[in-house]
C-alpha cells in the first residue's frame, strides 16, 4: 500500500513540475527567437548557418553542446580570439549584444533548442547566466 501511494506521488509531482518546466522553455524559446532576429540574425544567418571563414555557425554547433559557459560567456560579454566550431577555426570579433542576463538565457534556449542542436530540454536560467563571470 505505501509503496502504491509513494509512486502515485511521484507520478503527479513528476507530472506538476516536468510540464512547467517544458512550458517555461517553450516561452524562453519563443522569447529568444525575437531576441536573436534582433541581435544576432545579421552575422549567423537565418538558419543558424553563419558565413564560411567568418562567422560560425550556431547550427548543429558543437561549441554550443560541448561547451555551453563558454557560449553563454561569448554572448554575455563578446568574443574575441580563435575558437573552434565543428572542427573549423574562427578568429573573429563577436561584440557583446548588451543583452540582460533573462535575454542570454531566451537566446541561448532558443538556439540550443534550433537548426539540430537540441539541449535535451535542459533550460539555461537566468541565474546560470548570472553565474558566468567576465575573465
Amino acid at each position: 500500500m505505501k509503496s502504491s501511494i509513494l509512486l502515485l506521488s511521484g507520478v503527479i509531482f513528476c507530472s506538476a513540475v516536468f510540464p512547467k518546466q517544458d512550458d517555461e522553455l517553450e516561452k524562453s524559446i519563443a522569447r529568444g527567437k525575437g531576441i536573436y532576429a534582433e541581435n544576432c540574425i545579421t552575422c549567423h544567418m537565418g538558419a543558424g548557418e553563419g558565413v564560411p571563414e567568418t562567422f560560425p555557425p550556431l547550427a548543429k554547433a558543437d561549441y554550443l553542446t560541448k561547451t555551453p559557459e563558454k557560449a553563454i560567456h561569448a554572448v554575455k560579454f563578446g568574443l574575441q580570439g580563435k575558437i573552434l566550431v565543428n572542427g573549423v577555426a574562427f578568429d573573429n570579433q563577436m561584440p557583446s549584444p548588451g543583452l540582460d542576463n533573462d535575454e542570454i538565457a531566451d537566446v541561448m534556449n532558443y538556439i540550443s533548442n534550433a537548426w539540430g542542436n537540441s539541449s535535451e530540454k535542459k533550460m539555461v536560467t537566468e541565474k546560470m547566466v548570472e553565474a558566468i563571470k567576465e575573465k
